[in-house]
């Protein structure tokens, strides 16, 4: 079960690797432009990333025939987040050294402006309790497009996001997305009893 974690995060980590060199060049600003053409497509349906994607994943990651795997879903909907948010971007994120607990967090940031965190708040919460994977999908997308519109240099972990997708599909949804929901609404203020415990 671990193997299937550190893969799954591994393998978006290596496809970051790969366009990262070559997302301000020509090439890399097309193969960007064709992952997020294939936004809203099931990934039977999009050819113009199975190039980048199957070349990436091991071979028991593939599915068979029309079977989409778990795995494969995961990354792909990670490459059109990561795509989504490298739109008009010229900063490398090679060498980063940053990390996040997970999506939550990064989104977090986006409850600053009181008079947006209801509606913020509302949106997120959609998507957490969304019926299906595919409705999650849509959903945190439109929390990307909105992070993406509305901070500057927001930060995504893609490999982790990679992961709990991986997992989401695998039964653990409820798991995954309560730790999206924690590391949302989590304010990081000293509770009432370690300021207790100081004052002691």
């Amino acid at each position: 079960m671990d193997e299937e974690r550190k893969s799954v995060d591994a393998v978006m980590r290596n496809i970051i690797a790969e366009i990262e060199p070559i997302k301000t060049l020509g090439s890399g600003k097309a193969l960007l432009a064709r992952i997020r053409d294939s936004i809203g497509k099931e990934l039977t349906n999009a050819p113009q990333v199975w190039p980048l994607l199957f070349e990436n994943l091991p071979e028991e990651y593939l599915g068979d025939k029309a079977r989409i795997t778990a795995e494969e879903n995961a990354i792909y909907l990670s490459l059109q987040i990561y795509a989504l948010m490298q739109q008009g971007a010229s900063k490398s994120e090679r060498g980063e050294v940053k990390s996040t607990r997970n999506i939550g967090e990064s989104l977090r940031i986006l409850r600053g402006d009181e008079s947006k965190a209801k509606a913020m708040d509302e949106r997120f919460n959609t998507m957490i309790t969304a019926g299906s994977f595919e409705e999650l999908a849509h959903y945190l997308r439109q929390m990307v497009k909105i992070l993406k519109a509305n901070i500057d240099s927001p930060f995504v972990d893609y490999p982790k996001l990679a992961k709990d997708l991986f997992w989401v599909q695998k039964g653990k949804q409820d798991n995954i997305l309560m730790d999206w929901a924690r590391a949302y609404y989590q304010t990081f203020q000293k509770s009432t009893v370690e300021k207790e415990n100081t004052n002691e």
